[in-house]
């Protein structure tokens, strides 16, 4: 199994250290948008409590970044950690990448054109070592499907079963 980050979003206090320390140790500035982390915060309930999940790339097995990507600037590398990485010197900006990716992981630098992701910090991710309450952990995680887990999920099974219901009752209502 790879290295992979692991997120506990229950431990997530919404500091947002990784997004700087990201920045910091990816382009040598403390600058949020350049971060390849994001932690996103919304409201829920009726006590109005902010959540925060710290979201990046799941560095997925079937990328469809990897298919998308017309040149081929995007690869797996071979070794033991499986890095989905961006190859800035073959990238065209054509931002199919960023368009295709489920998740929102992969951004686009708009001054220098090129599309950027999380790599994982070469195996040290910066991250992981600044997060004060253990909401970001790096080691061995199961290999990550992109495809196959969003098919499995419960909102998108109750999505096709009220889509397929739908479609049969409008079906039914029009006659044969």
């Amino acid at each position: 199994m790879p290295d992979q980050l692991k997120i506990i979003p229950e431990q997530c206090i919404g500091c947002k250290s990784c997004e700087l320390a990201c920045s910091l140790a990816n382009d040598g500035e403390m600058n949020p948008s350049k971060s390849r982390i994001a932690v996103i915060s919304f409201i829920e309930g009726k006590y109005l409590l902010p959540h925060t999940i710290p979201f990046t790339c799941k560095q997925c097995v079937d990328a469809p970044c990897m298919s998308a990507c017309p040149v081929d600037a995007i690869s797996c590398s071979k070794d033991k950690m499986k890095v989905v990485t961006i190859d800035e010197e073959h990238c065209i900006s054509c931002g199919k990448c960023v368009r295709v990716c489920p998740f929102g992981a992969i951004s686009f630098e708009t001054g220098e054109k090129k599309a950027f992701k999380c790599e994982l910090c070469g195996g040290n991710p910066a991250c992981a070592l600044v997060c004060p309450t253990g909401a970001i952990i790096f080691g061995r995680q199961r290999p990550f499907h992109s495809k196959g887990l969003a098919l499995e999920m419960e909102g998108y099974s109750i999505l096709s079963l009220r889509n397929q219901e739908g479609l049969r009752q409008e079906k039914s209502e029009k006659g044969p």
